[in-house]
């Protein structure tokens, strides 16, 4: 979608600059949360997560892009064993400073999604709350195929993506359809809207996947090994 007076280029691939503009963003954005926001966010979804959880017996869960870790907080609060990953390590100082608030045990990792130095089997459940719409298509499979081998045997993903593209900002876009954003607010963000097919390239590797739209028009996502 091209917004009224801005330029729009295109690119083959992303380079690592763009990437590494895209990390560097997530650490301005947060660098001026300096006290935790504890407030849950108003999402339908949510009671659905551990339901989804529990019904595949999941304990240990890792959430991809926790950021200051509400979804870390809200699962450790019914007694699974969470691990928190973000790029941000402003995000991650935040997200142990709720965490201690609450006295919960929750382990809180920087790192880079999309590069996981996790063991493989790690984990009952991988959880992704509107966190591949800032990766590029290619990326984004690498990184799925990734959270496939972190799970175990009977591991269960759910992520949420939300039904973003357009809205103001500039950007240009690469031939993905990934927009990179150019203006002052958003410069280096990466942001793409997934199509129902590529939801399923995405979950291909697993047995099974069912999604279904939830708020804003976003796709919760559901895929078991």
């Amino acid at each position: 979608m091209t917004i009224p007076g801005e330029e729009i280029q295109t690119q083959a691939t992303p380079d690592d600059n763009v990437y590494q503009e895209n990390i560097a963003f997530w650490e301005k954005a947060w660098s001026g949360c300096k006290t935790p926001y504890t407030q849950l966010p108003t999402l339908s979804y949510i009671a659905r997560i551990p339901d989804e959880l529990n019904k595949a017996k999941a304990k240990r869960v890792l959430d991809l892009g926790c950021g200051s870790g509400w979804l870390s907080v809200y699962l450790a609060r019914q007694g699974f064993d969470v691990v928190g990953v973000d790029v941000s390590a402003q995000a991650i100082y935040l997200a142990k400073t709720w965490a201690e608030q609450e006295d919960l045990k929750i382990t809180f990792d920087v790192g880079d999604v999309a590069d996981l130095k996790y063991a493989d089997g790690n984990f009952d459940a991988v959880v992704a709350n509107s966190i591949f719409e800032h990766f590029p298509l290619k990326q984004a499979l690498e990184m799925s195929a990734k959270v496939h081998n972190l799970l175990n045997d009977k591991g269960i993903f759910i992520g949420c993506f939300d039904k973003v593209g357009g809205g103001p900002g500039e950007y240009y876009t690469l031939a993905d359809g990934t927009h990179v954003y150019t203006d002052k607010g958003r410069k280096g963000m990466l942001l793409r809207r997934y199509s129902p097919e590529e939801l399923e390239k995405l979950c291909a590797g697993f047995a099974t996947m069912t999604s279904d739209e939830v708020d804003a028009g976003s796709l919760f996502v559901v895929a078991t090994k």
